[in-house]
């Protein structure tokens, strides 16, 4: 019994050094924002933040056709800066820069509107800089 078990944690721990070793890392920052995204990408689903010298925000999603926009990364997003709100941030994918983003957002669950839209320039660090000074949430609060 201990021997199936010990040989059962073993498999676990492979397996999962193996699903995380097929992920990828991509920086993503949005033009004319603070934003930098890094996105950690595991075949169809997404998890990332924001740079937080920027904006404190987290949000996980997935990737998938969406009617009217194409192959895209969907991820609900949540910021310190908006509690009460939800988030709902679209980035064209494959990530390539020049591609596009739209950020949407709800307060009761009932209506919802596009906040911001924009280009996205792929980098290979976050070291690279920002393009912008505010935040895209910023735009909220005009």
């Amino acid at each position: 019994m201990r021997s199936s078990l010990a040989l059962a944690a073993a498999v676990l721990v492979a397996l999962s050094g193996a699903a995380s070793a097929k992920s990828k890392t991509q920086i993503v920052s949005l033009d004319g924002h603070c934003d930098v995204l890094t996105l950690k990408i595991d075949k169809t689903s997404v998890a990332g933040t924001d740079d937080p010298d920027c904006a404190e925000g987290f949000g996980a999603g997935f990737i998938g056709k969406v009617k009217g926009f194409g192959n895209a990364i969907v991820a609900g997003v949540q910021f310190a800066e908006e509690p009460g709100v939800q988030l709902v941030l679209r980035v064209q994918y494959p990530l390539v820069t020049g591609g596009s983003w739209d950020l949407s957002a709800t307060s009761d669950g009932v209506s919802f509107s596009e906040i911001e839209s924009g280009t996205y320039t792929v980098q290979g660090t976050a070291a690279k800089g920002a393009k912008g000074s505010t935040p895209v949430i910023g735009v909220m609060r005009k």
